[in-house]
């Protein structure tokens, strides 16, 4: 019976997503990361819910109704989302889409010029360095500790997914070097060991970039989702996964067979948190803190929280970057009562709303750098928000202020 409900929910979201996305494919890769972390999570609940053991909390999962509120969430998010991109496109149909140059060089030629350079100084670091692809012990999470140039990281980051929006708006107006800088690109994240994560994060930039400079904008339709090919890279993915699986037997201490270790691995993790905090606070019923400061740095405070181990392990753990999963909107539920979380997190994805339009705005008035730095800074904000580090967002709202200023000041300037 729960696992018939979990499945039900999920496809109810699954259902409300399609119907998205033939509505608004706009909407739905602008927000597309915070919309695939729910429907990562509503697969979680249905594997934690079902009874699998949860290594990171110490104990089996048992229902606890957290896929319904999960639902409640999904639905006020999507209801926000939907009601921001309305109000913030006509708030910001005024802006001015500003275009840096220099001359001889165009907005454009200058968005070159960057992204070329970057790639350059991103391979001088990484051809200086233990290759990760060539070297054993060597990966994505330590590659910049063994990097002979490490503070060149802020620069090249890990994924540098800006370059691979860059790329995409630059493919647009020229094939030839868009082109090349793809190729480039991919490239540097197959050799420095990026897998799934960095693909999709840059699969994501490149599409968001193409939709949104088109002069005619694509419709969805359902028969992609049903497309020979793609169901066929799918089958083999997980052919693939499930052959190592077969050999490694990664989960046996857990006593998983292969099948469900896949399954595990894929689901059982990305809504633990949920999970643990709806059980606590909604099912059980405990007192909320009411304290909004833990919205600063709400993945630590649920680590806390739910840690089985040692508070010396935590502390070693959390000083070395290392994290769990989508602890938003999550932390909302340990703050506030139900009702009181659901406003909030409506409340909140207003800051999404924003970089969202300005973003849209940017990219059709061909603003090229600015919408790079946009880019960027949405992608720092969905982060935000699936791992809750609402420390994260001062660098994003300093720009978005600069940004609204010089507006400001420009137009005043002007009517004088």
């Amino acid at each position: 019976m729960i696992l018939a409900l979990n499945i039900t929910l999920l496809i109810c979201a699954l259902v409300i997503l399609i119907y998205l996305l033939e509505k608004d494919l706009g909407l739905f890769l602008l927000s597309f990361i915070l919309l695939i972390q729910y429907v990562w999570m509503f697969c979680s609940v249905i594997v934690i819910e079902n009874g699998i053991f949860v290594n990171e909390q110490g104990r089996k999962g048992f229902f606890a109704n957290s896929g319904v509120v999960l639902l409640l969430f999904y639905l006020s998010s999507l209801i926000a989302l939907i009601f921001y991109k309305k109000l913030f496109s006509s708030l910001f149909k005024n802006i001015k889409t500003y275009k840096f140059k220099l001359k001889p060089f165009s907005d454009f030629k200058i968005l070159s010029i960057i992204i070329g350079s970057v790639l350059a100084i991103a391979f001088f670091n990484l051809l200086s360095s233990p290759i990760p692809l060539f070297e054993e012990g060597i990966t994505k999470f330590n590659f910049w500790y063994y990097a002979k140039y490490p503070f060149l990281r802020p620069i090249v980051g890990n994924v540098m997914a800006f370059v691979a929006f860059g790329s995409a708006v630059i493919f647009r107006n020229k094939k030839g070097l868009g082109t090349l800088f793809f190729l480039l690109y991919f490239s540097y994240l197959i050799l420095v060991g990026q897998k799934f994560t960095g693909f999709f994060i840059a699969i994501y930039g490149i599409l968001v970039a193409l939709y949104f400079s088109a002069k005619i904008r694509i419709k969805f339709k359902i028969k992609w989702i049903l497309n020979k090919y793609f169901i066929a890279i799918c089958t083999i993915l997980f052919c693939i996964v499930y052959y190592k699986y077969s050999i490694e037997k990664p989960f046996e201490h857990l006593g998983l067979t292969p099948l469900e270790s896949v399954f595990y691995r894929a689901f059982g993790l990305q809504a633990h948190v949920f999970w643990g905090v709806t059980e606590h606070y909604v099912y059980n019923g405990n007192p909320n803190t009411w304290n909004i400061n833990e919205l600063w740095n709400g993945m630590h405070v649920l680590m806390k929280m739910f840690w089985p181990w040692s508070y010396e392990d935590y502390i070693s753990v959390t000083s070395r970057g290392v994290s769990w999963t989508n602890a938003y909107p999550s932390i909302l539920l340990r703050i506030f009562p139900l009702p009181l979380a659901l406003l909030a997190n409506m409340i909140l994805l207003s800051i999404v709303g924003v970089f969202q339009s300005l973003l849209t705005k940017l990219i059709e008035g061909k603003s090229y750098i600015l919408s790079v730095v946009f880019f960027q800074l949405l992608m720092w904000v969905s982060y935000t928000f699936t791992m809750s580090y609402f420390s994260k967002l001062t660098i994003p709202v300093f720009f978005l202020t600069l940004l609204l200023i010089f507006d400001f000041l420009h137009k005043k300037s002007v009517v004088k």
